[in-house]
């Protein structure tokens, strides 16, 4: 082996021969292909789809918020650390991919709309989840752009206030569901998708 060779850093297999991250957006465009093509046919989704639809949301609008990198720093983990760099999964345009989940939607909510189904109940669940999430994403970005002009030093009254709707919508929701009572309690039938839109929404812009 020559000298050279001992200090060239080895060539590391890519899955299927694919850029990396690229599993993940095939997995991300089948399962949001899924759940739009059905919820367009009129056909309820399953539980288990939402919750791969949530876990594909929070990887791409929460993940990579919160991990803020240069690109001088992103170079140097991939060389220290071997970070994985998907910035361009399937060789798509950076942001290719949350562009495509979230005109998915868009589409989808005008398609619904044109037929008069944006409300009924196949379509509702889908909206309320997605839509809770995008809109604490979009609160979480407002908040953090005016947060930077206007310091504080501490929790706003507002963040304790939000924190307190959303434990109490949850709390009572688990009451009610525990002690059954959703025949006799006031609009115990909305008390499963409030709970739900409004943690998306915190954990959206958080």
């Amino acid at each position: 082996m020559s000298i050279p060779a001992l200090f060239t850093k080895p060539q590391t297999r890519r899955t299927l021969g694919l850029p990396p991250g690229s599993i993940r957006a095939l997995l991300t465009l089948m399962t949001v292909g899924f759940i739009v093509t059905q919820t367009a046919r009129g056909v309820r989704v399953g539980l288990l789809w939402f919750e791969s639809l949530m876990i594909v949301l929070a990887h791409y609008f929460a993940h990579r918020r919160f991990v803020p990198m240069s690109p001088e720093l992103r170079e140097r983990l991939k060389d220290e650390i071997n970070l994985e760099d998907d910035t361009n999964p399937l060789n798509l345009p950076r942001h290719s991919l949350r562009t495509i989940i979230v005109l998915s939607f868009i589409g989808l909510g005008i398609y619904l709309q044109r037929k008069g189904r944006l409300f009924d109940a196949v379509s509702l669940p889908v909206f309320i989840s997605v839509g809770s999430y995008f809109l604490g994403i979009w609160f979480g970005s407002i908040a953090s752009w005016w947060g930077k002009r206007h310091p504080s030093s501490g929790i706003s009254w507002f963040e304790d206030v939000r924190a307190l709707v959303t434990l109490f919508a949850v709390a009572l929701a688990i009451v009610v569901q525990i002690l059954g009572l959703q025949q006799t309690f006031p609009f115990a039938d909305k008390l499963d998708v409030l709970p739900l839109a409004l943690m998306l929404f915190y954990f959206g812009s958080r």
